[in-house]
Formats: C-alpha cells, structure tokens, sequence
C-alpha cells in the first residue's frame, strides 16, 4: 500500500511525498485505529500525520507539532490515480 501526498508550505514550497508501510502502521499507533478505517474517515491530521511521518523517516523535519505550523495544505497528489479527494 502506498499513498503519494502533496505539502504546501506557507513558504509556497510544494513537496510531494509517497506513504508506504512504516507509515501507516505508525499512523495505526498513532490513531489507534486500522488501516481499513482509513478509507472510510481520513481526516486533515490523519493525512498531516502521513506526510511527517515521510517526511520525518526520510530527511528527518521537526517535531509534528512545530512542523504543521508551517505547513498550508496537505492533500492527495494529482499523479495518484489511487488517492480521492
């Protein structure tokens, strides 16, 4: 399972990042909910917690609560066919 994201900084800086497995069983953790939930209910902080848990994996940002404070928007990429809006 993969899902790719789009970050929007309140900079303007667009990053795209793709979710794999050791983010969503942290996100498991996190919300203490299943995967299976995901598709019926995703939230802005669950798709916020996806993207720095990327993000954090790969080059290591801030802590969630000091990074979401400047981040403008997070939503599904436009080159994943999979992702619904």
């Amino acid at each position: 399972m993969k899902m790719e994201l789009k970050v929007t900084y309140l900079s303007g800086e667009e990053v795209e990042v793709v979710a794999v497995v050791p983010d969503f069983i942290a996100w498991e953790r996190h919300s203490k909910r299943k995967i299976s939930d995901f598709a019926n209910a995703v939230g802005m902080e669950d798709l916020a917690f996806l993207a720095h848990s990327v993000l954090n994996r790969t080059t290591k940002v801030k802590p969630f609560e000091g990074w979401i404070n400047e981040v403008e928007g997070i939503e599904p990429s436009d080159d994943d066919p999979k992702a619904t809006k």
